[in-house]
């Protein structure tokens, strides 16, 4: 199927809209005023930077029929006035795309960490099944053969619309989606039809959109309130303190409790061997079990292997196949990644960017990794500034040697960024332990130069991402790309650009070469 269809009256999207209007041929939607080709229906929505009824004029000029707004507009076309121009946007995607949602089985998977894991996971498993599975992913949007870079984690209503309707026609059954607290928040998948739903964790992330821990909470709930028909299943980590909540609001729907620790949940798993290769263990559901093995490895994948186990089984896969498919999936690109090389040491790139996902890696690698661990991270400009300091205290508990850096630094001052991240620290810490350059190239450059034999470099933050932002230009950047030219060449000679405000500065700490002892076991 193509991003265009063949049309519909505005009269059948809008029933009730005015006779003079209703004839007018609808061939796509537009959000995005750059976007908008003829035919266009364009949606003029408020954003947290721009109104997007500044913009309907130029959509209009650039060939939409109709415009749908909160406010009237005089723009020279037909405007539709609505309540909710957001929610009404995802209504009229479903009708544009003829409802794809009800003909396939969506299963959302919602929380803070995980989500890429444990989406591709089941993914995974349920092709391992033969059945015809698809992905919305915060990577990639992936069915058979076609795989498409993703944006962001949860598209917009109209995008995500077309995906479910492309999946659909080429025989797709079933599709795993990320769903992040923003979409939930800005209604990008109100009125889906899902099936099946996995919460599994929930811990600070995006407080500079939702404000307080609350209603972030709040937001993640919505998806299970969500869930009123009681074939639906929900499968909830009782690991997890907010477990409750989502229990609750999950009362409509079929519960399945799962845990890679409580031995009374419905679905657990018991780990028999774990180290940096993988994991074995066994699946257990209710009165029976299965052995399984994974190349997965440490407690959070173990948390996230069970929430695989728990959806597939939620949705009528059989025990001893889910067993048997986890050992086939091989994880996230960016999540825990380990580099290959023929280096003497581990380096592993990650993800994780918030003071929970932090602990949880490299809580995992300390008792794996038989030398030092050595770690690189940042934190994000113009994001929650109140993580900055507890991001640093959850690696000063774990790391021998710490590498502070850049993270996609956007509109701010890369060195402010740094101080406010130091300021978590330990005076001792930072003395001894930590050596700051913004440009990351560079810093991980020398996180590789200082690694001994059996020591494990973890990279953390950007995972999968392919570019930085610096002072609002986007510069291609990858940590895999900069690390393996680490390994095979001399370092790289820049981190992704420069800030204008910022010199590339180590702020006069020595290179730290020396093998330090190891702490925070």
């Amino acid at each position: 199927m193509t991003d265009r269809a063949i049309g519909f009256p505005l009269g059948q999207l809008f029933p009730g809209v005015a006779m003079d209007a209703a004839e007018i041929d609808v061939t796509g939607l537009a959000y995005d005023s750059r976007m908008v080709r003829p035919g266009d229906l364009f949606f003029a929505l408020s954003g947290s930077k721009a109104d997007g009824a500044r913009f309907a004029a130029s959509a209009v000029r650039a060939g939409a029929v109709a415009v749908v707004t909160g406010a009237p507009l005089p723009v020279g076309v037909p405007t539709i006035v609505v309540p909710l121009p957001r929610r009404t946007m995802a209504e009229i995607a479903h009708r544009f795309y003829g409802h794809p949602d009800r003909l396939i089985d969506l299963v959302g998977v919602v929380g803070t960490n995980g989500k890429s894991t444990v989406a591709a996971g089941l993914q995974t498993v349920w092709e391992s099944a033969g059945i015809s599975a698809g992905l919305v992913g915060t990577v990639a949007h992936r069915w058979g053969k076609v795989s498409i870079a993703a944006t962001r984690t949860t598209p917009e209503a109209p995008d995500l619309d077309r995906l479910l309707a492309q999946m659909q026609g080429d025989g797709v059954r079933r599709v795993a989606m990320e769903v992040s607290s923003h979409a939930l928040v800005l209604d990008r998948v109100w009125g889906l039809n899902y099936r099946g739903g996995i919460f599994t964790n929930l811990t600070r992330d995006h407080l500079d959109f939702h404000g307080t821990f609350e209603n972030y909470r709040a937001a993640k709930r919505l998806f299970f309130e969500r869930l009123d028909a009681s074939d639906c299943f929900a499968a909830i980590n009782v690991d997890d303190p907010s477990w409750r909540v989502f229990a609750e609001a999950s009362a409509a729907a079929r519960l399945i409790r799962y845990s890679a620790n409580c031995a009374d949940a419905d679905l657990r798993l018991t780990i028999v061997m774990h180290d940096l290769s993988g994991t074995r263990g066994r699946l257990i559901y209710k009165h029976q079990s299965w052995p399984f093995e994974s190349p997965l490895w440490g407690r959070f994948n173990h948390s996230n292997l069970a929430a695989i186990a728990a959806g597939a089984i939620g949705s009528g896969v059989d025990g001893a196949v889910v067993a048997r498919g986890l050992s086939g999936f091989h994880g996230v690109p960016g999540r825990a990644e380990r580099i290959n090389s023929a280096a003497p040491y581990s380096v592993f790139v990650d993800y994780a960017h918030t003071p929970d996902a932090l602990q949880a890696v490299l809580g995992a690698a300390r008792p794996l990794v038989r030398g030092r661990l050595l770690v690189l991270f940042g934190c994000g400009g113009d994001r929650d500034r109140g993580k900055r300091p507890e991001m640093a205290q959850a690696v000063e508990r774990w790391a021998d040697r710490i590498y502070l850096t850049s993270d996609n630094p956007r509109s701010e001052d890369p060195g402010a960024i740094i101080n406010e991240v130091k300021a978590g620290f330990t005076p001792s810490t930072l003395e001894s332990k930590v050596w700051c350059n913004p440009d990351r190239a560079r810093a991980i450059a020398q996180a590789v130069a200082d690694a001994q034999p059996g020591d494990g470099v973890f990279l953390c933050g950007k995972g999968h991402e392919d570019t930085q932002d610096v002072a609002g230009v986007v510069h291609p950047f990858s940590d895999r790309d900069v690390v393996a030219g680490v390994l095979t060449a001399d370092a790289p000679p820049g981190g992704g650009g420069s800030h204008p405000r910022a010199a590339v500065d180590p702020g006069g700490d020595p290179p730290p070469t020396e093998r330090s002892p190891r702490s925070g076991a």
